[in-house]
């Protein structure tokens, strides 16, 4: 389960740092063609946003895997180790459920529903750059079940031990 864990942050990780490169590499090229040419390019622009909606749904992705996202720990802070361990699991059904029907089937249909409207710049279609949703939605999926298994044994150790 570690191996498929570190595989994705590795995927992820070249990932997001490739598009983030790409968008610096593009502002900066905005940037030359606007003062020194005087002469922008109008494609950059939509490329760096469409690139910002990737890179955002993949980091999303990336930090559920990293159980780096916000949350309000007011209610966490309260509990014993056993009932923290049955919170995260609550969280990891519902991040489950989200990434399901929302980011995969949602994301999917909203796909689907844009595929035939093309963008004014780069004349691609919209479907591709709502894409981005439902891979996301898969990688989350993926995290959060590796992340409610490892909490599931985590509650079944505490189970045998007599912590529960």
């Amino acid at each position: 389960m570690e191996k498929i864990r570190m595989t994705l942050d590795k995927l992820l990780e070249l990932v997001c740092s490739a598009i983030f490169v790409v968008m610096i590499a593009t502002v900066l090229y905005q940037i030359f063609t606007r003062t020194v040419l005087n002469n922008p390019n109008t494609m950059t622009e939509e490329f760096v946003r469409f690139g910002l909606v990737w890179l955002s749904m993949l980091a999303l992705a990336y930090v559920v895997g990293k159980r780096s996202h916000m949350s309000v720990t007011l209610l966490s802070d309260n509990l014993n180790e056993a009932n923290k361990r049955k919170l995260e699991i609550v969280v990891q059904v519902l991040f489950l459920i989200f990434a399901a029907l929302i980011m995969v089937y949602g994301g999917w249909k909203a796909m689907s529903v844009t595929m035939g409207q093309i963008s004014p710049s780069l004349s691609i279609p919209m479907g591709y750059v709502y894409l981005a949703v439902p891979i996301a939605g898969v990688f989350m999926f993926i995290y959060s079940l590796l992340n409610l298994l490892q909490g599931k044994d985590s509650v079944e150790n505490a189970e045998e031990s007599g912590e529960m």
